[in-house]
């Protein structure tokens, strides 16, 4: 068993990557490793199970897969060359939409699984002839699960 307190704090990119080299060969050979980091980055790409504390008490608790479905689903933003009232106007209601806001030159939409939604998406748009500038789907990440579960950003806590 090893604990790792902020093992890649302060380390130039290379380093940090040959340290989270070692940390997988050390789970690879069967060693449970004990991280603390701020980077949730580095939580997701190297924890098989993460607790996220707030004040030091443990809000969220699970794979970084689950604690990511935890999150409102996926988000789609859809910028519009004009046509903006319209495509909200035609998405709104749609069965895979959750929310729909209405952005900068475009939308975005909550939805549940966001592969499934973008054809769905594309399709209505194109045969309302309407014309789509950009498409972009955003995965819920582990700063969105903090954010929820803690309600303020990593800079305020």
């Amino acid at each position: 068993m090893v604990f790792l307190d902020e093992p890649t704090t302060g380390l130039d990119p290379q380093s940090r990557a040959h340290m989270w080299d070692e940390i997988r060969r050390l789970r690879s050979e069967g060693v449970t490793v004990f991280i603390t980091t701020h980077y949730l980055e580095e939580a997701d790409a190297l924890c098989d199970r993460l607790a996220i504390m707030d004040n030091g008490e443990i809000v969220a608790e699970g794979t970084p897969d689950e604690l990511k479905r935890d999150v409102a689903g996926d988000v789609v933003t859809v910028g519009l060359n004009g046509s903006t009232p319209e495509a909200a106007q035609l998405l709104d209601g749609e069965a895979y939409v959750n929310k729909l806001e209405t952005v900068d030159h475009g939308l975005r939409l909550y939805v549940d699984e966001g592969a499934t939604a973008i054809p769905q998406i594309l399709r209505k748009i194109d045969a309302a002839g309407l014309h789509l500038g950009t498409i972009e789907l955003h995965r819920p990440s582990l700063d969105d699960v903090f954010l929820e579960k803690t309600g303020r950003s990593l800079r305020e806590s």
